[in-house]
């Protein structure tokens, strides 16, 4: 009975928080729309947009190095485990970690600065001395947002540790606002360098608004308050949190580096259609898996391992029943998509084939880039890093070896075909872990057979445009309403699903 109560009361509780960062990142993902879609439509797949891509990720490869797991897998659990027995050992971790990241930036900043140049030659070898030299430009102006960048995510993450998601939901909002009015104002000016202020711009805000929000509602005590005892006390706790999760960024930052080398290989045009391919996969991702899984961290990280188990043989049926059609749907439809959001102005129809090609694969594996991302979550919320490390790395390797082994055979695709494959090794790993492979092998199993099905009639040539696209929806809505319908097992999660969304509404 208490693991009934568990799996059901944790349910609705993380659904609550799900459904407040869903919509916050849903209208991030519509401002990310408009601004995608201004961006192909003014500048199309050119050498700015790939230098603006370029620049963007030299600026986020560092600071990723120690931001992503220090703030999700090590101070998020802590933070909400003294939060509730110890408040001033809460706000000694806040400070540690603040000033662990300070000094992190100012270096971060330091080294963009001065060594942009040999960063981007290393980071795009194929691109040319105009377009490295615009990037190195762009570079330097994004990295004075560094700092800015790095205090919002902390700021975002202690409002977590409270149960609360404003600045978490907003974040992506915000950066596409200010990209959104560097685009405009860059394209109107003349001015390339404008697109890149626009981050920097849009991350001072953010900073400022996330500082006045923790510092209003008193979450975090002065300096002078902390006893030394304590700060030694949560650093050995953080440090021993974080240290299996030291080689991760290594490993995702040098995936990164990896895929866009290679992007760089294969022609500038390749290099500014593979983000905006992401943007489409990520988006599902922002939307479902972020909010789930940063929702999940808090009240994981308080269970027993059963507890957690059980937790997660719930929630895990139905975010597979939602993401495998819509993972299939995109596939068999991405041509349309890419030209229905994109197809406009300078990006025209080679850039949209150019773009098919990379999303494909993505579109593939999206199912299993959104529940990996909540698994790996819940495995660092049991503090479980080095099962974590593990399965990172295996799902990592694949994707650099397929990425460097196949680029000159197959193209452009082995970028969405690589990151398939990290998918897949990241999920099938992951489940192993938290002994949830029963749970998932015979959904999987009745999955694949109704999206081969749907794919079998989908890809059927019946109407083109927008009617074609209104055609599509039907066909969707129909096979996989009375698929699921006629499936005992998928019935019984979608209406677990359905039970959860109206009692958390």
């Amino acid at each position: 009975m208490h693991n009934a109560q568990c799996r059901y009361g944790w349910a609705a509780a993380v659904f609550k928080s799900f459904l407040h960062l869903f919509f916050g990142s849903l209208a991030g993902k519509l401002a990310g729309v408009l601004r995608e879609v201004l961006l192909a439509g003014l500048f199309g797949t050119s050498g700015m947009v790939a230098a603006l891509r370029a620049a963007q990720s030299a600026t986020l490869v560092p600071v990723n190095f120690f931001t992503a797991d220090t703030l999700s897998a090590g101070f998020l659990p802590l933070y909400a485990r003294y939060r509730d027995s110890d408040g001033r050992r809460a706000g000694s971790l806040f400070w540690w970690t603040a000033g662990l990241l300070l000094v992190a930036s100012v270096l971060t900043v330091t080294l963009l600065l001065a060594a942009a140049p040999y960063w981007i030659r290393a980071l795009v070898p194929g691109f040319s001395a105009s377009e490295r030299a615009l990037t190195v430009e762009f570079v330097r102006i994004m990295g004075l947002g560094v700092p800015f960048y790095i205090a919002g995510g902390l700021f975002s993450y202690l409002e977590m540790g409270h149960g609360v998601y404003t600045l978490a939901s907003a974040r992506a909002t915000l950066q596409s606002a200010g990209l959104i009015v560097g685009t405009l104002v860059a394209y109107v000016m003349r001015v390339p360098s404008l697109l890149a202020w626009g981050f920097t711009v849009a991350y001072l805000v953010y900073s400022v608004w996330g500082f006045a929000r923790i510092v209003r509602r008193g979450w975090v005590p002065l300096p002078s308050l902390l006893r030394s005892e304590d700060i030694r006390s949560v650093a050995g706790e953080f440090w021993h949190v974080v240290k299996p999760l030291m080689l991760i960024p290594v490993l995702l930052q040098g995936n990164t580096v990896a895929e866009r080398a290679v992007a760089s290989l294969l022609g500038v045009s390749t290099f500014a259609a593979l983000d905006y391919a992401k943007f489409i996969s990520d988006t599902g991702i922002l939307l479902f898996a972020v909010p789930l899984g940063l929702a999940g961290l808090s009240a994981i990280s308080k269970m027993s391992d059963e507890e957690a188990r059980v937790s997660l043989e719930r929630l895990l049926p139905p975010l597979l029943l939602a993401s495998v059609p819509v993972s299939m749907a995109l596939a068999v439809n991405c041509r349309w998509v890419i030209a229905i959001v994109y197809q406009r102005g300078h990006f025209d129809a080679e850039s949209t084939h150019l773009t098919q090609l990379i999303l494909w694969g993505y579109a593939l594996g999206f199912w299993a880039q959104v529940a990996s991302y909540v698994l790996m979550k819940s495995l660092s919320a049991r503090l479980l890093n080095t099962a974590v490390f593990r399965i990172m790395a295996a799902g990592l390797v694949v994707n650099m070896v397929i990425n460097f082994s196949f680029y000159r055979v197959v193209g452009p695709a082995v970028l969405g075909i690589g990151s398939c494959a990290n998918g897949v090794v990241l999920f099938a790993l992951s489940t192993r872990a938290l002994g949830l492979t029963g749970t998932v092998l015979k959904r999987l199993a009745w999955l694949a057979l109704g999206s081969l099905g749907y794919a079998s009639i989908e890809m059927m040539p019946i109407a083109q445009g927008w009617l074609g696209m209104l055609v599509a929806a039907i066909w969707f809505m129909a096979w996989w309403g009375a698929f699921i319908a006629v499936v005992p097992t998928l019935r019984t999660d979608a209406r677990f699903m359905i039970e959860k969304w109206s009692t958390a509404r």
